[in-house]
């Protein structure tokens, strides 16, 4: 093996534990084939996320926000053939079908990428990374010396996806430990609501609130809180990247306490990665403040609506609150409406009792996080 061969073998294994090598990474692999830049697309539970160096990191983002992403044949046919290899499009289509499809006509080639070769790896349960190599035209085709050398270095590639997944998952799986010791029930669900992990507090309550349900997915117990749990999730999918939180009852008809639906762009990014949901079921407590940057991040609250919430949390009473600040009631009162149609509860009272749950794990979530930073 060279020593050039070495060192991006290298970047491969350290960009499996940290994903923001694999630009680097890629900018490797074109510069021992004489390309211009690559990508890097990874599917997971239908879900796309994608990486570039500079060189083509503009390019990306065209190809994104123009829907190429779903109208791309190319990559449709690739993933289809699914070949165990680094191939070319003279693998799957006639050069003069090549010329006439749009992908190619109307974006690749304006941009000046004639050429282009890519592979399908298949990681950890159904994810599928998609790694290419581009070309200008002014630079040829990829002979097959060149898709040797790839080819060559293709197992290592797969070898850094596979341990991205395992690492993941023993993030998610520390997480869940951590909590249970801390004795908050938590599970981990994917983009497409499948459950991933539990921990045993969250399993002792199987039956009497959380119940199987299809395609791997939980329902509950509660059908008022299940329908809103429902909306919840299907919000995750949308975009729609705030806290839920539901108050839940038992098979008892006992309250419970309040679920606790935190999508991965929140506090749970570390722990479950892009578009995963952390559902943490707490109950609530007294005499703890909670603080309003935390509110913020979490409901994405205005730093105005962050502060009374805090206050709120207190048990302060809007006249309080408004003395306090030297603010009129009317306007407060205008805060804590919006703060409401942004943590989706109808009344004051049933925000206080939300986050009243809140302050119990808003100590454990942030020691959570710290434990994942050294895994």
């Amino acid at each position: 093996m060279s020593e050039i061969h070495h060192d991006i073998v290298s970047q491969i294994y350290a960009a499996g534990l940290l994903p923001e090598l694999w630009p680097s990474v890629i900018d490797g692999l074109s510069d021992q084939v004489k390309g211009r830049g690559g990508s890097l697309f990874i599917l997971t539970d239908g879900q796309l996320t994608w990486d570039a160096p500079e060189a083509t990191k503009t390019i990306m983002e065209e190809y994104i926000a123009g829907g190429w992403a779903d109208r791309n044949v190319r990559l449709q046919r690739l993933l289809e053939k699914s070949y165990p290899a680094f191939v070319v499009d003279k693998d799957f289509f006639e050069e003069d079908e090549i010329q006439s499809l749009a992908i190619f006509r109307d974006f690749l080639l304006p941009r000046d990428i004639a050429f282009t070769a890519a592979t399908v790896i298949k990681g950890s349960g159904d994810d599928i990374a998609v790694f290419s190599v581009d070309r200008r035209f002014a630079e040829g085709r990829f002979a097959g010396p060149e898709l040797d050398l790839l080819n060559t270095i293709r197992p290592h590639l797969g070898r850094a996806v596979a341990l991205a997944g395992r690492l993941k998952m023993k993030q998610t799986m520390t997480a869940m430990a951590t909590l249970q010791l801390l004795g908050i029930p938590a599970a981990v669900l994917s983009r497409n609501s499948k459950v991933i992990a539990t921990n045993a507090a969250f399993d002792g309550l199987a039956g009497q609130m959380f119940l199987p349900a299809a395609f791997g997915r939980l329902a509950l117990y509660d059908k008022r809180a299940d329908g809103l749990l429902r909306q919840a999730l299907e919000g995750t999918i949308v975009q729609q990247r705030s806290v839920r939180s539901i108050a839940v009852r038992a098979a008892n008809s006992l309250p419970t306490g309040i679920l606790h639906v935190i999508p991965a762009c929140m506090q749970a990014q570390d722990i479950i990665g892009a578009g995963g949901t952390l559902l943490i079921l707490a109950r609530p407590i007294g005499d703890i403040t909670l603080n309003a940057e935390w509110l913020k991040g979490l409901y994405d609250l205005s730093p105005t609506e962050a502060r009374i919430a805090a206050q709120l949390s207190e048990g302060k009473s809007l006249e309080k609150i408004a003395s306090q600040t030297g603010t009129a009631k009317e306007t407060v009162r205008t805060h804590v409406k919006h703060l409401l149609q942004k943590t989706g509860f109808a009344r004051q009272i049933d925000f206080v009792r939300a986050a009243g749950s809140l302050a119990a794990i808003q100590p454990q979530l942030s020691n959570t996080n710290a434990v994942l930073s050294e895994v």
